[in-house]
């Protein structure tokens, strides 16, 4: 009983140690209502990661947004797309908060817009104000809460971003809503990744089931496999206010207790955003509109979320005849925790089901640049333009290319 403790203590204490580095006393809500999310950061959205929090306000706009914390206004911008009406202050630690999707601003800096606006004969704008021109304290009416931009909703997107303007998780920073409520799981991928892997006599991936047990676990279906295997899980995580399918903060996956995989939304850069459309299945996002993200690393896959690996994360299944127990631990920031196990059978059967790769003339090295005559047609791929190396389905007419 004292070892389990100490383990649990160990576990939690290191999460705590990897955040001692945040500041808990320095940013403020920046509404004054009760804080409910209707998005959170990391979620997974269409080609990118969520970069903040949207804040709900209760179905209203003109609600007072206040300066999180003191420092200057250091950029404005005003678009018809993207976060709308959007301001951005820089704080004396090097951290950088965003509010976006506002009606206005507070009379000083809408005025500072009105004349810029004016002088440049443009709605959208994008201002740069000297450190000196538009300061604000702590709790200072900064702007008033809207519905501007690329918009679903009236809601108030909040960002904190570091000395190297990357977004991090300002939930860290104290920016909570009350959440008592386990991570949701709802699908669960299973996938053979060799020409020597099989799961249950095939090699192609496969969705599995699982139930929820007693102790508030959940047990999946029991597998045969062998080979390299990797797994894939989709899941959200809800507050108690609201039932938004908001983003997860941590994964780890172990095979037989031993660690392979830690995933962690604590901070990303916008260089590295669109590499979610290769940590994610998108395939099967595509045809079957089930965001699932993969637990393993593929090449081509350069996330910094991935905090801790071994093997890539993919499981090996060599020892034939024995058994093995893959397990996927999800946490919310505030430690409400769901875990799935998945027990399996190392079996090395016949495959009924092979996997035969349709080859073609056209075959694409993600790793390097190819010209490709098709007809009258030249086709030009670019290094780095695929994740894979794939055959091609082309086809050529007088007047179009199929690819």
């Amino acid at each position: 009983m004292t070892k389990n403790f100490l383990l649990a203590f160990l576990m939690f204490n290191g999460i705590l140690c990897a955040q001692s580095d945040i500041p808990q006393d320095v940013f403020i809500k920046p509404l004054k209502i009760p804080t409910v999310f209707a998005g959170t950061f990391g979620e997974l959205r269409s080609n990118h990661f969520h970069s903040g929090l949207d804040i709900k306000t209760q179905h209203r706009t003109g609600l007072e947004v206040v300066a999180s914390a003191g420092g200057y206004v250091s950029r404005i911008k005003v678009s018809h797309y993207g976060y709308g009406k959007a301001l951005y202050i820089t704080h004396p630690d090097g951290h950088t908060t965003v509010y976006g999707h506002l009606s206005k601003y507070a009379p000083a800096i809408e005025a500072y817009v009105k004349e810029k606006q004016y002088l440049a004969e443009s709605y959208e704008i994008e201002l740069f104000p000297n450190p000196d021109e538009l300061q604000v304290n702590q709790g200072d009416l900064v702007a008033y809460s809207g519905n501007t931009g690329g918009s679903g909703g009236p809601h108030l997107h909040f960002e904190i971003r570091d000395k190297n303007e990357r977004p991090m998780n300002a939930q860290l920073f104290g920016i909570q809503a009350p959440d008592h409520r386990d991570p949701v799981i709802k699908d669960l991928v299973v996938y053979p990744l060799a020409d020597s892997s099989q799961v249950n006599q095939s090699q192609f991936q496969q969705k599995l089931n699982f139930t929820k047990q007693q102790d508030g676990t959940f047990l999946a279906e029991k597998i045969r496999a062998y080979g390299p295997l990797g797994f894939a899980v989709g899941t959200i995580d809800q507050q108690d206010g609201a039932n938004n399918n908001n983003g997860i903060y941590a994964i780890e996956t172990r095979l037989n207790g031993e660690k392979t995989l830690e995933v962690l939304m604590d901070k990303f850069s916008f260089a590295e955003t669109h590499y979610l459309n290769r940590m994610i299945d998108y395939a099967r996002y595509e045809g079957e509109r089930e965001r699932v993200q993969k637990l393993f690393i593929e090449r081509n896959n350069p996330l910094s979320i991935f905090k801790y690996e071994k093997d890539k994360g993919i499981v090996n299944l060599t020892e034939n005849g024995s058994n093995a127990i893959y397990s996927i631990k999800i946490k919310d920031i505030q430690n409400n925790t769901t875990t799935l196990v998945i027990p399996i059978e190392i079996k090395k059967e016949e495959i009924l089901t092979p996997n035969i790769e349709k080859t073609t003339p056209y075959f694409v090295q993600a790793d390097a640049s190819q010209n490709f005559e098709v007809g009258d047609w030249e086709l030009f791929i670019p290094d780095g333009a695929f994740y894979d190396d794939y055959f091609l389905d082309i086809s050529a007419k007088t007047d179009a290319l199929h690819l």
